[in-house]
């Protein structure tokens, strides 16, 4: 192996960004003048599509999460690297400048107005079949040299190579996030994944619910009802992520979530009251003219939980138990016998303020061994 292949495999890089940056100025040290570089890595995340990197020698490393729809635009699906990924293009080079310059590409174009003179994208194939590309753009009046570039060259099974692994991390983190929550993911990639293991957290705590779910889903085929479900959804976990919260799991068309207190329960109860306000005027605003509207009921209380692993020897689930959390979900069936949108609990009520804040009185919740006080939200128009 080369030394250039033996430094691509082994040289520090937080993330792809900075190994592009890396990899950008040890090309240019061996005579390489590069002005602009580029690489794309497909993701495994549902709303990111390809997580762009680009280098330029003014603003150095640049890293774009691309939504899956900027793979269908005809600037990509035009572009050298679809031609590279998907219709199985080893190489493209085109001049940018002159009588000769080759601008069939969009990009091409682009980058001969901002003054390149030569472009070079190439193939890069991953272990499973898959590929990539990297492209290379110059300033310089010759364009690239023929000994650097062969250099650069020999080195993309290498480079294939260290992609991939970053294209895996990127796949792991980001899928882990989607599914357990950012602090959830944080935790279990730091090596918090024992059965057991965890740690108690002072939290406010949200779990909300559909009104009316079932009769809609009686009504409606399953496409529109998995349809207004995540609409729901997206209304919920928006607020709750705006205010620092995290939501936890989705229990059918109920959600969990839970607002860290950091040392200061009032700030986490005030953020999840404004998230619960924020969501329940979402949904408001969703249900404007629909045929089928939907109704929410959130309830809301503080406390002390464990956060962390629990579950089955090959199925865990990172969430929070406790007191408290039993206590906000026999809570929460109250929201329909009260006719009430938002209820909390006296201690959540003692650390937030609000002219529109009622004592609805003293209800018994199953499995509560004392009589619990409730508070509601006086609905705006009363």
């Amino acid at each position: 192996m080369d030394a250039l292949s033996r430094w691509i495999l082994t040289v520090p890089a937080a993330d792809v960004g900075a190994f592009l940056d890396a990899l950008a100025r040890r090309a240019q040290q061996f005579g390489l003048p590069l002005w602009r570089m580029s690489t794309g890595l497909a993701t495994m995340h549902p709303e990111v599509g390809v997580l762009s990197v680009f280098w330029t020698a003014d603003a150095g490393p640049t890293v774009r999460h691309n939504p899956r729809s900027a793979l269908t635009t005809p600037f990509f699906l035009s572009s050298p690297m679809h031609a590279l990924m998907e219709r199985g293009v080893d190489e493209i080079r085109c001049r940018l400048s002159g009588p000769d310059a080759q601008l069939e590409y969009p990009i091409c174009r682009e980058l001969a107005e901002q003054g390149g003179t030569a472009y070079l994208a190439w193939a890069l194939t991953f272990s499973d079949g898959r590929r990539t590309g990297l492209t290379l753009a110059t300033r310089a009046p010759d364009g690239f040299a023929d000994e650097p570039l062969a250099q650069l060259r020999a080195c993309l099974p290498a480079l294939a190579v260290r992609l991939e692994l970053f294209q895996a991390q990127f796949a792991t983190r980001s899928l882990l996030q989607v599914y357990l929550g950012d602090n959830a993911a944080r935790r279990v990639l730091s090596g918090e994944f024992l059965r057991g293991s965890g740690t108690s957290i002072r939290a406010a705590i949200w779990i909300c619910d559909l009104r009316g779910f079932t009769g809609l889903s009686d009504r409606r085929p399953p496409v529109e009802v998995v349809a207004a479900l995540d609409a729901y959804f997206e209304r919920v976990v928006e607020p709750i992520a705006a205010a620092g919260g995290e939501v936890l799991k989705f229990i059918g068309d109920a959600v969990l979530a839970i607002f860290p207190s950091a040392g200061d329960e009032a700030d986490a109860c005030r953020r999840a009251l404004t998230a619960a306000r924020g969501a329940v005027a979402g949904l408001a605003k969703w249900n404007a003219g629909r045929p089928d509207p939907l109704a929410m009921g959130v309830a809301l209380h503080v406390g002390d939980v464990f956060y962390g692993n629990i579950g089955g020897p090959d199925r865990l689930d990172f969430t929070v138990i406790g007191g408290p959390v039993n206590e906000v979900c026999r809570l929460e069936p109250l929201c329909k016998t009260l006719d009430a949108v938002i209820l909390m609990t006296a201690a959540f009520r003692a650390r937030v303020d609000g002219d529109d804040l009622v004592d609805l009185g003293e209800h018994t919740l199953r499995g509560v061994g004392t009589p619990t006080r409730v508070f509601g939200v006086r609905p705006a128009n009363s």
